[in-house]
């Protein structure tokens, strides 16, 4: 844009009046600046003897001060407009400064365009660094003192460089404010009620967008209505922005466009009459992502991995493998097996496993919870819904959850009346708090887990039927520890070490043959668990480096009576039992289910004293529980 230099009294060449526009958009909180500095100062003058005009990095005049325009028609008749353009017309103050980015002046003929040799010009420019980077300069703009040249005197040079400086602090101080808000993560909307005496926003930014569902438009230096509906819509909301109140993390529904949108807000306040600023700075975030942000916070995250889980049997590994394939699907899944099993392990590996893995992991045990607590802890409340609610309310673990994974524990100890509820939620995908009065959304994957025959507790009706079919479309079935005995010295070994590691005990303790072979003989009622317990005591209490039968019969919980080796000898392997059998009163053949019923129940169930009552080997007893189907009783 390079008009033609005036060699004669002709009118400077202008733009339209949408190009000013649009320049006046972008520069829009330059001439907020800019307009609360000339409502200071212009009406502290009797007599007006200068014009203060603003100017575009084309050096396009997009305003000019005082804006009454009898008295710009007494200091510049139609000489000097708005929208007329000052570069490429020769030397004056604004074409030198902006090209120089410096400030200038251009007194009467030092101008070189013939219609301003009756004016001096006194332009600082405005020249901004990105916060973001500092090596990055904005393109110059800049403001200028326009006077007829009887008025001319430097003093006017002075006044528009402390102009210039004044914007371009209040400009700063705005960016630093942005890059702060930006990494605060929640929608922000800051509301300035002196501007124009109404509420008008002088930032927003994207995140607020998406939250209240708005379309990506410019909303600077609008009217806050056009975010938030009028009154009597949002009375709360509109009760804080007047009396500029400062709030904390409370909830609030707002309604915009007719939308109803639940927040949490937060605000601050800034009250400045003396430089006609004051407002409040509101901070918006869902209860989702606040659920989000505790559940990251919270202890019972997810931490263990299919890699976390020890052992090498075949039918473990297969089992592992299908939870690697449940992993991938959004079904809910039901964990069956005995107190200490590893439910929990496999629950927080297929978590971490699944596509949710980047979102919360939140557990909760069934049975560790008094009735009347459990329905806030699983679905929340609102606030003042009973004796000791907390005023603001509190979310429940579906909405803690919301976006991952819940793990139910120990669904089986769940009252009735709550499954009928939690049935509703599986089924709709939504919630309601205790107190609350509309339901909310959620977005979880449901894990359950149980120890008990939860077959015989539908039959007693303890457990709705309907419920079970919901949360165990996929079924995931533990062994217990003595289904998988080859795993036993693995497992023991790995405590060995992580527990020496962990206490800082040097010597690293390892099984004695002998010993070895008593771990595998053992019940393991408490599986997986009673065997860490153990080995954790063990390692604790005995400084030596082998650990003994006699440490495991001292300090084993359920261990009682005599202990025979059951290791094989590798010389009679394939023989050995069947001799035993044979030298032994009575046939292996013989036996019955009865029998072997009888003897353990004469022996307390311990499976090494009953062999020895039957006069046969371990192995063949562990044979016969087979044949029999009894290996789970």
């Amino acid at each position: 844009m390079n008009p033609k230099l005036n060699t004669e009294k002709e009118p400077l060449k202008k733009v339209s009046e949408k190009k000013v526009n649009e320049e006046r958009e972008k520069l829009a909180f330059y001439r907020v600046y800019l307009n609360r500095y000339v409502s200071k100062t212009f009406n502290k003058l009797s007599t007006v003897t200068f014009g203060l005009g603003f100017f575009s990095s084309e050096g396009i005049l997009l305003d000019l001060y005082p804006k009454d325009s009898d008295i710009q028609k007494k200091l510049f008749g139609d000489d000097i407009q708005v929208g007329s353009i000052w570069k490429g017309i020769g030397h004056n103050a604004v074409s030198e400064g902006l090209q120089v980015r410096r400030s200038r002046k251009s007194v009467g003929d030092e101008n070189e365009a013939v219609i301003l040799k009756r004016y001096a010009v006194y332009f600082s420019v405005i020249n901004m660094f990105s916060i973001y980077s500092p090596e990055e300069l904005r393109e110059p703009r800049g403001v200028a003192i326009i006077t007829p040249l009887e008025n001319a005197r430097d003093d006017y040079w002075c006044m528009a460089v402390g102009i210039a400086h004044d914007v371009m602090l209040n400009v700063q101080f705005r960016d630093i404010s942005t890059k702060y808000y930006e990494r605060s993560g929640k929608g922000i909307l800051v509301v300035d009620s002196f501007l124009t005496g109404e509420n008008i926003i002088t930032y927003y930014n994207d995140r607020l967008l998406h939250i209240l569902g708005l379309e990506d438009k410019n909303l600077n230096l609008r009217n806050v209505e056009m975010v938030i509906d009028s009154p009597p819509d949002n009375k709360e909301l509109w009760d804080i922005i007047a009396e500029r109140k400062a709030v904390n993390d409370i909830p609030v529904t707002i309604r915009s466009g007719g939308r109803r949108v639940d927040c949490i807000l937060s605000t601050d306040a800034y009250y400045q009459p003396s430089i006609k600023t004051g407002g409040l700075v509101m901070y918006l975030t869902t209860p989702q992502r606040i659920a989000a942000e505790v559940s990251r916070k919270m202890a019972n995250g997810a931490v263990k991995t299919f890699d976390d889980i020890i052992g090498g049997n075949q039918e473990l590994l297969k089992v592992i493998e299908r939870a690697r394939r449940m992993a991938k699907t959004e079904s809910n899944i039901m964990i069956l097996g005995e107190s200490g099993t590893g439910k929990d392990v496999f629950a927080q590996a297929i978590h971490l496993a699944s596509r949710r893995c980047n979102n919360p992991f939140i557990a909760l045990n069934c049975g560790a919870l008094p009735h009347d607590l459990i329905e806030s802890e699983l679905f929340g409340y609102e606030g003042g819904s009973f004796t000791g609610a907390r005023k603001n309310g509190n979310l429940g673990k579906f909405e803690l959850a919301m976006g991952g994974t819940i793990f139910l524990d120990e669904i089986g100890e769940m009252p009735l009346d709550l499954q009928a509820k939690l049935l509703r939620v599986v089924e709709q995908k939504q919630i309601m708090r205790i107190g609350g009065t509309r339901m909310i959304d959620v977005d979880v994957k449901i894990i359950a887990a149980t120890n008990v025959d939860i077959w015989a507790m539908i039959q007693q009706k303890l457990f709705r039927e309907d419920l079970f079919y919901r949360l165990s479309t996929m079924r995931l079935n533990l062994m217990p520890l003595r289904e998988r005995r080859d795993d036993i010295p693995v497992l023991a070994d790995y405590f060995i070490h992580r527990i020496s590691e962990k206490i800082g005990k040097k010597n690293i303790m390892r099984l004695s043959e002998e010993s070895k072979d008593l771990l595998m003989s053992m019940e393991w009622r408490g599986n997986v668990r009673e065997l860490q317990n153990l080995i954790e005591c063990i390692v604790q209490l005995y400084p030596g480096d082998i650990i003994l039968p006699e440490y495991i019969k001292e300090n084993a919980s359920n261990f009682t009576g005599s202990y025979q080796s059951c290791r094989m000898d590798p010389e009679t392997d394939a023989t050995k039992s069947e001799r035993e059998d044979k030298i032994n009163q009575g046939k292996p053949s013989d036996l019955t289910k009865e029998d072997l019923l009888k003897a353990l129940k004469l022996c307390g169930n311990n499976r090494s004293k009953a062999a020895e009552h039957l006069n046969i080997s371990r192995r063949t007893l562990y044979r016969k529980l087979e044949e029999f189907k009894l290996t789970d009783k």
